[in-house]
């Protein structure tokens, strides 16, 4: 009877994995027993998996010889040889920056099968502690390099421009990465400064790994 209760509250919270199961079978034996390890295990896998996959890559600032440095590895399907690789990349640079009003330059490197980009975006940041949702323009540029394995991504040269803080002495027009979003930037500012780079540092970060997941989403055979 306690394996019976146990089961029918179970199937109350997990319907959809309990359903199929239900009707068929007793509160008797070991079949039971086994079956419900099973979902248990079925369910601790499933929320691994979820855990997993909603992973950012990015997630952390770094700082390389003094400036702030992103790097990341894109792994690609190794059924795409290396030309038809720089191809998808190549025309993912043109749909996405040729004719772009924010880019700054774009250069293709055919022979090392690689493109650098320098551009720009507003980067909306989280609501703050009044209620106001400030916008950032960020200066950015990456490189993006084929390789036997993969590809490579690099991005650097981050700076940002605080639109709304015309005329406020708090923070220059423009401002680096390194005085903005770096762990020791943020812990070492005054109160008035902190919540506004913290946010900074989020959307950052935000973009970074939307950029990421761009570029390995045009290297996918499915």
């Amino acid at each position: 009877m306690f394996f019976c209760e146990s089961f029918l509250y179970i199937k109350l919270f997990t319907n959809f994995v309990v359903i199929h199961y239900m009707p068929a079978y007793s509160c008797r034996g070991t079949i039971k027993i086994r079956m419900m390890k099973k979902i248990y295990f079925t369910l601790i896998l499933s929320f691994f998996l979820l855990s997993v996959n909603g992973q950012s890559v990015f997630s952390d600032v770094t700082v390389v010889n003094g400036k702030v440095v992103f790097q990341q590895f894109v792994h690609i399907d190794q059924g795409l040889s290396i030309d038809q690789r720089y191809s998808l990349l190549y025309k993912w640079g043109k749909d996405n920056y040729t004719g772009n009003p924010l880019l700054s330059g774009i250069r293709f490197d055919d022979k090392n099968k690689s493109i650098t980009v320098s551009s720009k975006i507003e980067l909306l940041l989280p609501q703050n502690s009044n209620g106001v949702r400030e916008k950032v323009v960020m200066n950015y540029r990456f490189d993006a390099s084929v390789t036997n394995a993969g590809l490579s991504l690099v991005v650097r040269d981050i700076n940002y421009q605080n639109s709304q803080s015309k005329g406020s002495s708090i923070f220059p027009k423009t401002f680096t990465a390194e005085d903005t979003i770096t762990p020791s930037a943020i812990s070492s500012s005054p109160q008035s400064e902190k919540e506004f780079r913290v946010n900074t540092q989020r959307s950052t970060l935000y973009f970074l790994n939307e950029l990421y997941s761009d570029l390995s989403q045009i290297f996918s055979l499915n």
